[in-house]
């Protein structure tokens, strides 16, 4: 199979969820679009990005964009392809996105992809550095070197040291890259802010005897947070505080911490 039938193959199951914004091109401009990956292959570095901006362009002509989220970030502008405007997540990712708390992933390079991944489960280091964002907890100096065994030549370096100098309570046994929990984002969120939240208990059965039960009660009193509800919208009574959070919630919990914090 040759190289460009091969990419032709991995381009069609890859564009897949981008189908609503893509009908209007057609398969002439694809077959050239994946002939400048072939080209990149072979030393041209345009192949990759002459795609992305080709398929840019088509959606901005035929307006499917505009049912995604746009953000410009260091003068560099995307859409977010998973961040639809009729989605429940779409106003807190919105928010983020403008205050400079999150830009959504980037490649290697550094350039935006278009994806936020609202269903990925957030890491202890995005959390982290999602919460100190918030809060406006990265506008001073650098919080020096973090003990954090696995924080040398990481990313969130600097953010993880900011967070054991406010005691978040991140240790050493936990991984940088490892999901965080509900509770333990929610915690970290508090911090952020200066919150030691006061003794209380929280309305969920599984969070009574928690670590964090005290910041769960605290952060539903101010309907920061809610249990989880049934099909007709009433609560069950629980919370699931060590299960892990995706990208959306915590956009949710960050953009009302915001609020009322």
């Amino acid at each position: 199979m040759s190289i460009l039938r091969t990419f032709t193959v991995i381009a069609c199951i890859s564009l897949l969820p981008f189908a609503p914004a893509l009908a209007f091109i057609d398969t002439d401009a694809i077959s050239d679009s994946l002939s400048t990956i072939e080209k990149e292959l072979s030393g041209d570095k345009t192949g990759l990005n002459s795609l992305l901006s080709e398929l840019e362009a088509a959606a901005e002509n035929s307006g499917a964009s505009d049912q995604y989220l746009k953000i410009t970030i260091e003068n560099s502008a995307t859409t977010m392809w998973d961040v639809p405007k009729t989605a429940w997540f779409y106003s807190s990712v919105l928010a983020l996105t403008e205050l400079g708390i999150a830009s959504g992933y980037k490649d290697s390079a550094g350039n935006l992809t278009g994806s936020y991944g609202p269903e990925n489960n957030v890491t202890h280091a995005e959390a982290i550095k999602i919460s100190l964002g918030s809060a406006g907890g990265m506008d001073d100096a650098s919080c020096g070197t973090p003990s954090h065994p696995k924080a040398s030549g990481h990313w969130a370096a600097d953010y993880i040291a900011c967070a054991e100098q406010r005691n978040f309570g991140f240790t050493s046994s936990q991984g940088l890259n490892d999901a965080a929990s509900r509770a333990e984002v929610l915690h970290y969120v508090l911090k952020a802010f200066g919150i030691t939240a006061p003794d209380g208990t929280p309305p969920f059965a599984d969070s009574v005897s928690h670590k964090y039960k005290n910041d769960i009660a605290y952060a539903y009193a101010l309907e920061i947070i809610s249990g989880d509800k049934d099909a007709n919208g009433n609560e069950k009574g629980i919370f699931r505080p060590n299960d892990p959070v995706n990208r959306a919630e915590v956009a949710k919990i960050v953009k009302l911490a915001i609020e009322l914090l």
